[in-house]
């Protein structure tokens, strides 16, 4: 192993350890960009370095993530990647961005819960298309029926196609069939 290939692989099993160990945040940046900087553009150490990076960031610096996820995508076609530059841009605003990214992510994974969600929930409450956010909303409802976030989006895209029964039930469910907690919730979506 040359001493090139020998750090990069140093560099990749020490971040390795600090994801497993839960190391912060701030620790894990300046291994992910060494590490990007001294793999060989395109390598699998390189994709694997800009995505955790990307992924990592995306919260804090939609713009920074999404060049990260784009460096990936220049290299191979990568849901994961394609999900952070959905997520990027819904944060920056640029929607019909986003909508591009979540759909490309979800044609690669078509079952998976989150991507369904996060294409849902833009549907509905960005670019006001209630009516076809309920498939992905669905989707992802009847893939983890007991998480309250998803579940909560898809009350909210049913509100606002003009199910209104339906989205009490299904926002009982989320809130744990505490109707005030519902009310509530009921009442500030349609103010």
């Amino acid at each position: 192993m040359s001493e090139d290939a020998a750090l990069v692989h140093r560099l990749y099993t020490d971040i390795e350890w600090a994801l497993s160990q839960g190391l912060p945040q701030t620790d894990l940046v300046g291994m992910l960009e060494r590490l990007a900087r001294e793999a060989a553009p395109g390598s699998v150490h390189y994709v694997y370095a800009k995505r955790q990076l990307a992924e990592l960031i995306v919260q804090h610096q939609p713009f920074r993530a999404a060049r990260l996820a784009q460096d990936v995508l220049s290299v191979q076609q990568d849901d994961r990647a394609y999900s952070v530059v959905g997520l990027a841009h819904m944060m920056l605003g640029n929607y019909r961005l986003s909508e591009a990214a979540y759909r490309k992510a979800l044609a690669m994974v078509p079952h998976c819960p989150w991507y369904a969600h996060n294409l849902g929930h833009l549907l509905d409450a960005a670019l006001e298309r209630s009516q076809d956010a309920l498939r992905y909303l669905l989707l992802a409802v009847n893939a983890l029926p007991h998480e309250p976030e998803i579940r909560s989006s898809y009350a909210h895209a049913l509100l606002r196609a003009g199910r209104p029964e339906e989205a009490r039930r299904q926002l009982m469910i989320a809130v744990d069939d505490d109707a005030a907690k519902a009310a509530r919730i009921l009442e500030r979506w349609q103010a």
